[in-house]
């Protein structure tokens, strides 16, 4: 009998303060769901009934599924401990904070595999994962943030960085207008957006056929908003 996949971790370095996170991976298949079954809830079920694709609601339980996994392991609780608040279409938080530490909370996935990470310490976190044969539109690569002639990452990485620092900053792509590139960051990249200073990276090392393509970004400094005079 074929063994079920097990909840692997991933280490993860850069940008700055990522090594404080802890970070997951399971592959996106029926055997990964089997094993993670125990993890969820009725009503994370139900949610996943919002998609109407069987791959994407495979992908939403499982990310859930690995996201209480993850919390169970960094705090040292059993499942029914856990209050995950998930929802079909915004970031996952923990909805009644009973432990001191504040916990930032993650998910990325693609038909491949399914990824979530939680970052300790009040800082917002932001994963994203895309297939390797995922295309790029020409308006999509026009609204990057890198300007022409300038050192920067293939243009499906660099998409992957966008979307992880919108995640990070909280408001999605409606903040995409707002996000620009500050510089390098000793192996990744700064971004501001608003009123948050973002850190961007790839995740190196995933592995698959073609090989997907990861990135992790921090919302790590707020800024203070300045009065206007009168």
């Amino acid at each position: 009998m074929a063994q079920r996949p097990e909840p692997e971790p991933i280490a993860v370095r850069h940008p700055p303060g990522a090594a404080r996170g802890r970070y997951w991976r399971l592959p996106n298949s029926a055997a990964a769901l089997a094993r993670m079954g125990p993890w969820l809830t009725g009503r994370d079920r139900t949610l996943a009934r919002r998609h109407r694709l069987p791959r994407r609601r495979q992908a939403f339980l499982l990310a859930t599924a690995l996201l209480r996994y993850a919390l169970a392991e960094h705090l040292g609780t059993g499942r029914r401990a856990l209050p995950l608040q998930r929802r079909s279409q915004r970031r996952p938080r923990i909805r009644a904070m009973r432990w001191a530490e504040q916990l930032s909370l993650s998910v990325a996935h693609t038909d491949q595999w399914v990824l979530a990470g939680l970052l300790p310490g009040g800082r917002r976190l932001g994963l994203d994962l895309e297939a390797a044969t995922r295309s790029i539109s020409p308006a999509v690569a026009r609204r990057l943030p890198w300007p022409q002639g300038a050192l920067q990452p293939s243009l499906l990485q660099g998409w992957t960085l966008v979307e992880a620092a919108l995640k990070a900053d909280g408001r999605g792509i409606p903040a995409l207008a707002q996000l620009r590139l500050v510089g390098a960051d000793g192996g990744g990249w700064r971004f501001r957006c608003g009123d948050w200073l973002l850190r961007g990276a790839a995740i190196p090392g995933l592995s698959g056929h073609p090989r997907p393509v990861a990135a992790i970004a921090i919302a790590d400094q707020h800024f203070p908003k300045v009065a206007s005079t009168p």
